[in-house]
């Protein structure tokens, strides 16, 4: 099979193809995507001919699931989702710059990020001058990453993880966190002095953060450990807020959380912090970048002053 070269490519291939490829991949019907990008069917099937005639290859099939993206549908389509991405993030850019800005910085934050970080970050980034515009998006590491990779973000402070190792990306460590066991205050009277008594623990009501967490995972591996049976959460949050809340509010609640947040959260609940010391370690909290990323100066700076705020 004959592979378009960049000559073939360049004065035939258009930002609108990828648009079309992937409602396509989207809807897996020529029917519906027409249907939703406002157009007849006849033109929507005219286009995807097009389409594949510049990539010399058909890219999808009709299977029992509709439209099926083929082994070279399913490469063009990884390289379409990339630059419509930064095909909107360059229209986001040139709309901060309309209002005087620099551009916009994208930023993914885990919520178990500490005061302390939070307030390193902003102090430095409300600083940058030419100025710049900026857009959070708060989820679980896992999420974060993907949306890095998809450039849909810019950069993420999460955790590191294998898939952040992965070929394209950057990870800069940060700092490490401690899981600390943090029970409300009812409850701690009665365990602070007996230790790491997973037994008696297991019959607490558990505050879980999502499953797709590395603290999840820690805490099902502990258990497992300790022969003891993973308790079924009464509450799966992640929101600072409600584990406030419900630390303040239920006497037998009980949950895990990195050190600094675990001491944020007791503060505000009343909750206590136990002393036991649990042998686990948590995956080091970093920044993680596209290693090809358009701001990355501006992204290595942001790394190097939340490093330096640590103490």
């Amino acid at each position: 099979m004959p592979a378009p070269t960049l000559q073939h490519l360049t004065p035939r291939l258009k930002l609108r193809h990828f648009a079309l490829l992937a409602e396509l991949e989207r809807q897996r019907s020529v029917s519906r995507a027409a249907q939703h990008l406002g157009l007849s069917q006849p033109t929507v099937t005219r286009a995807l001919g097009e389409i594949e005639n510049i990539f010399m290859t058909p890219l999808f099939t009709r299977g029992r699931r509709g439209l099926e993206p083929t082994a070279a549908g399913l490469l063009v389509l990884a390289r379409a989702r990339v630059a419509l991405a930064d095909a909107q993030s360059l229209g986001q850019d040139l709309a901060a710059l309309g209002t005087g800005l620099q551009g916009l910085l994208r930023i993914g934050v885990i919520p178990f990020l500490s005061r302390v970080t939070q307030d390193a970050v902003w102090q430095h980034l409300l600083a940058v001058r030419p100025r710049l515009g900026f857009v959070v998006e708060e989820a679980t590491t896992h999420a974060l990453v993907q949306a890095v990779q998809a450039r849909t973000l810019d950069c993420a402070i999460c955790r590191f993880t294998p898939a952040s190792a992965e070929a394209g990306l950057a990870q800069q460590f940060l700092y490490e966190q401690e899981p600390r066991l943090v029970v409300s205050r009812t409850a701690a009277q009665r365990l602070l002095r007996r230790g790491l008594d997973w037994e008696a623990f297991v019959s607490l009501h558990w505050i879980f953060p999502p499953a797709d967490t590395p603290i999840r995972q820690m805490i099902h591996s502990i258990f497992a450990s300790a022969g003891q049976p993973v308790p079924v959460p009464l509450l799966e949050a992640y929101a600072h807020k409600t584990l406030v809340s419900v630390l303040r509010h239920m006497p037998d609640a009980i949950t895990i959380l990195p050190d600094d947040i675990a001491q944020e959260v007791a503060d505000a609940s009343g909750a206590r912090v136990m002393p036991q010391r649990l042998q686990w370690n948590l995956p080091p909290v970093g920044v993680v970048r596209l290693q090809d990323a358009a701001n990355a100066t501006i992204v290595d700076a942001m790394t190097e002053a939340l490093r330096n705020a640590r103490p």
